[in-house]
């Protein structure tokens, strides 16, 4: 199903300045995002170097003391491979502290990035109501669709008319002809939502409005916060 959308220059001036705000703080908030995804890439990369020196390390003393055991194997070359452990696990603690202190910008990046999103995040709503109730409105008041519309409900309720002692039951329970008169009104809608139902045979699940505007997914280690009290917890367990 293809929408007629609008073009962004068709957009409402005042549409068009919440687009183009959201557009620029979405920005702001997405770079956010790739610095604190290329801070984690790099911690989790030196912290994988640093296991795999230990787990060298591991493998280095496992060699030095089975060669211990033999009487043939001098002692000098014991003492190299013990020496390579120790470097082995020397280098690896380096990383781990590298990767400690690469990690001390996150925090600041996760308040910020919270910060970020929850000027954001309702944003969308407004500007995509607003831009699907001018999609609608211009569905609506193309040619041909209100005389279409009519003649569908004018069928329909001429058929439930001639049905109405279905009704019975239900209009029994009226307190006078205004409530009666105004139950058959809503029987008569309910009737023409059901035909228009029967119509679409489920593929209204299907098919989505347009948006203008979207917020991302939340990347690794940044936190999602919903209000001023959550953000003020965040800021007190990063400080």
């Amino acid at each position: 199903m293809q929408f007629n959308t609008i073009d962004r220059g068709d957009l409402s001036p005042e549409l068009q300045e919440q687009l183009t705000c959201f557009e620029q703080d979405l920005g702001v908030y997405i770079g956010l995002q790739e610095r604190l995804t290329e801070l984690v890439r790099e911690e989790q990369r030196l912290k994988q170097q640093a296991l795999s020196l230990e787990m060298q390390a591991e493998r280095t003393d496992t060699s030095w003391k089975a060669m211990a055991q033999s009487a043939t194997i001098e002692q000098s070359k014991i003492n190299e491979e013990i020496e390579r452990s120790a470097q082995l696990k020397k280098d690896a603690e380096a990383l781990r502290l590298t990767a400690d202190v690469r990690s001390g910008p996150q925090g600041a990046l996760v308040i910020q990035l919270a910060e970020a999103r929850m000027k954001l995040v309702r944003a969308p709503t407004t500007i995509n109501k607003a831009y699907q109730q001018t999609l609608l409105a211009n569905a609506l008041a193309r040619e041909g669709i209100r005389e279409s519309l009519l003649e569908l409900f004018a069928l329909s309720r001429a058929l439930f008319l001639k049905s109405i002692e279905e009704h019975d039951g239900v209009l029994s329970h009226c307190n006078g002809q205004r409530e009666r008169q105004a139950k058959v009104h809503e029987l008569t809608w309910r009737t023409f939502g059901q035909e228009v139902q029967k119509l679409f045979d489920g593929a209204e699940q299907n098919v989505q409005a347009p948006y203008l505007a979207v917020m991302p997914e939340i990347v690794h280690k940044e936190v999602l916060v919903e209000t001023p009290g959550d953000l003020k917890r965040l800021r007190d367990r990063m400080a």
